[in-house]
């Protein structure tokens, strides 16, 4: 059997690279009572697999977002790999479940 260490995890170069991206982007998601929810969100980067959002509310980890955001070319399905609270917002990893559509301009 072999072990993998969490470090090598880290020290893996992203499936694709992360570009910075200025814009919004509404999201929609599901609280822990059911009850659907709209956010707003920032977006700080995105690639085609996954981004970082920047926004007011805290959404659980692993919980599922839809978005579908045209301008951008962001849309679909992804969970929520991380929720960090960083200087009075909430930063949230998303993980698309099939590519996004965004493309890098």
């Amino acid at each position: 059997m072999r072990w993998r260490s969490n470090l090598n995890k880290k020290t893996q170069p992203r499936r694709d690279a992360r570009t910075a991206v200025n814009g919004t982007l509404r999201i929609l998601w599901e609280d822990s009572a059911g009850k659907e929810r709209i956010s707003q969100a920032q977006i700080v980067n995105a690639s085609v697999w996954g981004a970082q959002l920047r926004l007011n509310e805290k959404i659980p980890v692993r919980s599922y977002v839809t978005c579908n955001d045209t301008k951008l070319g962001i849309r679909g399905r992804a969970s929520v790999r991380y929720c960090n609270f960083v200087k009075g917002k909430y930063e949230i990893g998303l993980e698309f479940t099939s590519e996004n559509g965004w493309r890098e301009p």
